[in-house]
């Protein structure tokens, strides 16, 4: 019965969650609505609340989600961007708002405040919080879970949407192929007078845009041999809910309608203009912080679940 079980486990993660040759556990094996919705949850709160707890704690769990995907590798290409891009918004905003009241030092005869201090924390806050978000987004709703989330209502569209995603990427890795030919055979970027390098790098951008559109051309000659957007449109993988999959979905959703419903009331928030105003916490602020690290943390638990459950076989 045991080795029935985990046969019966193996198969429906291999064959049933992942297509064909690809496993899939823990979070990435959850159905694609229940990952959507989360997602969407996480931009909203993101962006919803501005207490610095509740953005530092989301900004700390979205960094270990990342991490459980695959280790952080694809988080530390973003890091420096981020960071910086936070900097120059905590930097900035004090200098070019004076509004406010507590009134920290002059400049140019200028007034630099507390006020504009805090809410350039909190909006870069907000920010690295959404990016690192799309990161996670771009590790687990990969291209067929995408287009079966929309392909039904806007096939059409989310087969655009899904070619954008893949386009930066995939530039950038055939640049990088061009590159390396061109340094076998010789022709650098990096040598040479500026007349020499431009001219290298106007050709590999020619390349480029030759070899994007040839693919172009037949993948689109591909779609329309198959026929692609005549009659109803089918998924190449069945995704289907499960209970722990509606389970998920009903507690996301509730978790959700706590935080907004305790957001319109004050709570989870703090006013920043004309006059800061407290940071103390009150009961329903713990409650919507719980909420609110729940609903951040669900990746989290699921993984955690998964490697609970490993543990447990052995």
């Amino acid at each position: 019965m045991f080795v029935m079980y985990i046969r019966s486990v193996f198969l429906r993660q291999v064959l049933y969650k992942g297509g064909v040759g690809q496993m899939e556990n823990g979070y990435r094996s959850y159905h694609p609505y229940v990952q959507f919705l989360y997602y969407l949850c996480v931009s909203i709160l993101a962006m919803y609340f501005n207490h610095p707890l509740f953005l530092i704690i989301a900004c700390i769990l979205m960094v270990f989600v990342n991490i459980s995907h695959d280790g952080g590798r694809a988080l530390r290409k973003w890091g420096l961007v981020l960071i910086v891009m936070s900097m120059i918004i905590i930097v900035l905003n004090p200098f070019l708002v004076s509004r406010g009241t507590n009134i920290l030092f002059y400049f140019r005869d200028k007034q630099v405040t507390l006020e504009a201090t805090i809410y350039g924390i909190t909006m870069s806050l907000s920010l690295v919080i959404v990016l690192i978000m799309f990161v996670s987004f771009n590790l687990v709703l990969n291209g067929n879970r995408f287009l079966f989330i929309f392909s039904k209502v806007l096939p059409r569209t989310a087969f655009l949407i899904m070619l954008a995603i893949r386009f930066v990427p995939l530039l950038n890795r055939r640049l990088e192929e061009i590159g390396m030919v061109h340094r076998i055979r010789g022709m650098s970027m990096t040598e040479g007078s500026i007349r020499e390098r431009a001219k290298i790098g106007m050709l590999r951008i020619q390349l480029l845009l030759t070899l994007s559109l040839e693919e172009a051309i037949q993948t689109a000659d591909s779609m329309k041999a198959r026929g692609y957007g005549i009659g109803k449109k089918s998924s190449y993988i069945p995704y289907k809910m499960e209970k722990r999959d509606w389970g998920w979905l009903l507690t996301l959703v509730l978790l959700f309608l706590i935080c907004i419903v305790g957001g319109s009331l004050g709570y989870g928030k703090i006013q920043i203009y004309p006059e800061l105003g407290t940071l103390h916490f009150f009961l329903l602020d713990w409650i919507l912080f719980v909420c609110m690290i729940s609903i951040f943390s669900f990746p989290l638990i699921a993984e955690g679940r998964e490697k609970l459950r490993w543990i447990y076989l052995k």
